[in-house]
Parts: structure tokens; sequence; C-alpha cells
């Protein structure tokens, strides 16, 4: 008997041990979920707006008056935009079997985003429709994990939905088959006989997350284990093209006839002396510039001046203007969240008096179009 357990002891040391190393064995684990019993609950309307939930100053409502959810763009660095999914929820069997109510969202199935594909870098002004800007992030991947959505007071949920959405917002909704504010809202309405309940839960979305059509995902559990229907809408992050410099003055000190005289950008934020700018929005865009003449004037018709700018650091991406031109707009595109540097340079041919010379520059921004998706 000692010694057929000594072998079994020694089989099993084999197994995870070789050489002194450690091996790693892979188990296949499997369940099933117990049978269903009983009635599946039922998602009957559903609907987002602004956040967070519990504060009543923004109970049903958005950022637009049009049908659905639409929401702006905080445009601050960092910041974040709390978004509410809310949702009246029954169960044929009782709302006491209702286990969890659950959302789920997904970024626009349209665009990517940051970072780049590596394998098909970005192409000038964005690229073409058969070669555009690609990207690995976005396209229809889910934002953060599942939510769990909390059950509202009967005071509260009647609040918020029989009064603040109905009366005050009532395209907001989406409604699941023939439903509607008379059958949950009545007088005698689930929502008052607490045959129903609102649930509601926050998720915030950042600053950079791309402008677009947002899926929604809102669904029910029951404690004997059955799945409501699975209820879908959509709301809008609206477009915001914002950006910001850590700049005011471009000072191109002693500066020599005929001779180009740059001043450089850097990625440190907050070095005023070396300009950045940074995307606020939600969308790609163009930095674009406009400068008068510093009062050097014109000889024979001719700017005495002129000048170039560029977004970060490519020798290619100069882009060369005169006083007054109209916007002239810059490579490259400024990506989401992006910081960069801008570089400016000028060339004076002559001075018209000894100086010195002052003048205004002015930027500018306009939307770029996003990233692709790569095919699948």
């Amino acid at each position: 008997m000692k010694k057929a357990l000594f072998i079994f002891v020694a089989v099993a040391l084999a197994a995870t041990f070789s050489g002194g190393s450690v091996l790693a064995i892979t188990v296949d684990t499997n369940l099933m979920p117990a049978s269903a019993g009983g009635e599946a609950p039922i998602v009957k309307v559903k609907w987002e707006m602004n956040g967070p939930y519990y504060d009543p100053y923004f109970w049903g409502t958005d950022d637009s008056s049009q049908a659905g959810a639409q929401f702006h763009a905080p445009g601050i660095w960092e910041a974040t935009k709390t978004v509410s999914f809310c949702a009246v929820v029954t169960d044929p069997d009782g709302v006491a079997q209702i286990n969890g109510v659950y959302a789920d969202f997904y970024y626009p199935n349209d665009r990517a985003f940051h970072p780049e594909d590596p394998s098909h870098p970005d192409q000038i002004d964005g690229g073409t429709p058969a070669v555009p800007d690609y990207g690995l992030s976005g396209c229809g991947e889910q934002v953060g994990d599942e939510l769990s959505l909390t059950q509202l007071s009967k005071a509260d949920g009647i609040e918020l939905f029989c009064n603040q959405v109905r009366n005050y917002n009532n395209n907001l909704p989406t409604w699941y088959s023939s439903y509607d504010y008379d059958e949950v809202c009545a007088a005698d309405g689930e929502l008052e006989k607490e045959d129903a309940y609102v649930y509601c839960g926050d998720r915030d979305i950042i600053w950079e997350d791309p402008a677009g059509d947002y899926l929604v995902e809102i669904f029910a559990l029951d404690d004997p284990g059955n799945f409501s229907n699975t209820l879908t809408n959509y709301f809008e992050y609206l477009p915001l093209t914002a950006y910001e410099t850590d700049f005011t003055l471009v000072d191109y000190g002693n500066v020599s006839l005929n001779v180009q005289k740059n001043i450089a950008g850097d990625l440190t934020w907050g070095t005023s002396d070396r300009p950045s700018v940074r995307n606020l929005g939600n969308t790609r865009l163009y930095m674009g510039v406009v400068q008068d003449d510093m009062d050097l004037g014109t000889t024979g018709g001719v700017y005495n001046v002129s000048y170039r700018a560029r977004v970060g650091n490519e020798e290619a991406d100069w882009s060369g203007y005169v006083p007054y031109d109209p916007t002239t707009w810059l490579e490259d595109i400024l990506d989401l969240s992006e910081i960069e540097e801008m570089d400016f340079s000028i060339l004076v041919t002559k001075f018209p008096n000894q100086g010195p010379f002052y003048g205004q520059m002015t930027l500018s921004a306009m939307f770029a179009n996003f990233r692709e998706c790569f095919p699948s």
C-alpha cells in the first residue's frame, strides 16, 4: 500500500515540475444554467438623460429637443460627461422576482479612434476614401463593463418618469411593443400599483470619446433565471470641435532681413514660449491661421513679410501664407485628446522703419474626418 502511494505522488510531482520549473496545466470547465420557471420580466421603456440620476435637477433632461437623447461634450481637458441609463421594468410573477436590471453601451460602429493602426500609417490630410486614416479603437466596441441599474423608490420613479419625462421631454424614451405612458403612468398603472419600478444607473463618457451614435441595450433577469427582452436605442454624443493653446504670444525676437526665423513649439503643456495646442473636443481637427502684416507693409504691391506654420515637427507639414490670406489649414490633423507642438516661421524682405513691429495672429479649428474602421 505504501509503495502504491509513493508511485502516485511521484507521478503528480512529475506533472508539475520539470527541470526545476513549474508547468501550467490547462483544465476545461463548463456549466449550464438551471432551467428557469415562470414568466420572464419585461423592459417596457428605456431612456438616457443627463446625470447623475440621483439628482432631481437632471431628471428627464438632455441637450436637444430632438427625439431620443443627445448630449454635449464637456469641452474641458480630462473632463467627463455623466449619462444616466434608465428603464421601467416589470415581472408578471411579481417585481420581487426581479434579480437585476443591466445596461450595456457601445461606441459608434462607423468610426475608429486612436491609436492609429501601425500597419496602415496616417495619410496626408486625413487620406482619401480609398486610403483613409485607420484606428484600432471604437468601431462598435463596448464602453467599459456592464452597468447594474438601481431601483428607485415608487415616489421618485413616478416623479421622474410620469412627471418630468412625460410632461417636459416626452420624446426622450424608447418603448417596447405597444406600451405607452397611459399604461405605465395611469392612476391605476403599474408604477402606482408597484407592479413595475424605474431603474437607473450612471456611466461617465469622457471629453475625447468620439462624437456619434452610441448603441444602448437594457435587459433584466429574474430570480428563476429568466431573461427579459433586450430593449435597444441610441443616444448621440454631439460633435464638438474645440482646442486650447498654452501661448498668447509668438515672439520672433531679433529678425534679420531675408533670413527665415523659426519659433519651435514643444509637447510640454504650460511652456508659453514654446507653443503647444491640444484637442478639447470629441472630433479630430485641423488648426487654421490668419496673420496681418505686422505693419511691415508692401513694396511694389508685394508684402515685405511672409509666414509659415505647422502642427507637429514634420518638415513636409510646413504651410506658407502671406498677410491677410484666407485661413490656411495646417497639417497634421490634431487627433482626439492629442497635444502637439505648433511651430511658426517668419521671413522679412524689407523693414520700412526701425520698428519694433507688432501684429495679430488668429487661430481657428475645423472638423477633420474620423479615423475609419479597418475592413474585417
